[in-house]
């Protein structure tokens, strides 16, 4: 854990440990993009399969921002196979440089809800401020927030 806290810089790496009991088809994250509280974009940024294959009972998912360069890793591992890829924050916002910014993650255990999409963290920014605001509440089209940006990283497991 410490060293990726080392690797990460400033803006820290949030890392979820996920343990099935059961085996499982895929695993999907997928990324909202928000804007004001609007949903502006949603969409599947990883996949793991296992269709021809047994699934891994462990895993790792890890996200990583990097508000130097404006970009967030997503990386995905267990037993079999590693995933990484990254994405812009704040692509195209005017004076970016100078925003505030914060994160919200899941704290504690959660059960696997196998064919749902569940929380795993939120980056947010804003130019004047940012207000945090509990994993569990951000979820569908519209939320009740003050924060100019959000990016939503949510899980799913499909059986």
């Amino acid at each position: 854990m410490k060293t990726a806290e080392l690797l990460s810089g400033i803006d820290g790496t949030m890392m979820f440990r996920y343990n099935s009991k059961d085996t499982f088809q895929a695993l999907y994250v997928y990324l909202s993009e928000y804007h004001s509280g609007k949903r502006v974009s949603h969409k599947r940024v990883l996949e793991l399969s296992y269709e021809d294959v047994k699934s891994a009972k462990n895993g790792l998912i890890v996200i990583t921002p990097d508000f130097d360069n404006f970009t967030a890793k997503l990386i995905a591992a267990d037993e079999y196979s590693k995933y990484m890829t990254e994405t812009p924050i704040l692509e195209g916002v005017a004076n970016r440089e100078y925003y505030g910014r914060s994160a919200t993650s899941i704290e504690n255990k959660s059960t696997i809800e196998y064919g749902t999409e569940q929380g795993l963290a939120a980056l947010i920014y804003g130019e004047q401020g940012v207000s945090s605001l509990p994993i569990q509440d951000i979820t569908g089209e519209y939320i009740d927030t003050d924060n100019e940006y959000m990016y939503y990283y949510s899980a799913e497991f499909v059986k």
